[in-house]
């Protein structure tokens, strides 16, 4: 019976903790500098994608196999927080779904050829 309740507690705190992890990895100052090095971005992506992965899986889990409230709160959180933590490292200015100028070829705001660019 001990080993099932230190299995059961594993699952817990990586649910719980590994969303909150990753997403403390896109704020660390020493991580996100300008002048970090290449190796450092690779390592920083690599722990946010291994903690993110490893945290959806394992909420998504307790989520569908839990029956209680308080276990698929902690399944909903750690899921919602790997997801901002992935969105802050790939997607840093947003998923793009906002208001778009113009007809959405190129880069946002280049319009060379409309009446902005006739000049």
């Amino acid at each position: 019976m001990e080993s099932l309740v230190i299995l059961v507690a594993i699952i817990l705190l990586v649910t719980m903790f590994s969303g909150p992890i990753a997403l403390l990895f896109t704020w660390l100052p020493a991580f996100n500098r300008e002048t970090t090095s290449a190796g450092v971005r690779i390592l920083r992506r690599t722990l946010v994608t291994t903690f993110s992965l490893i945290g959806s899986f394992t909420s998504f889990n307790l989520f569908i196999a839990s029956g209680t409230l308080l276990a698929m709160l902690m399944a909903v959180f750690g899921s919602v927080t790997a997801f901002f933590a992935v969105k802050r490292e790939y997607f840093p200015d947003g998923l793009g779904l906002g208001k778009r100028n113009g007809n959405s070829f190129g880069r946002r705001g280049d319009r060379r050829n409309g009446p902005d660019g006739q000049h």
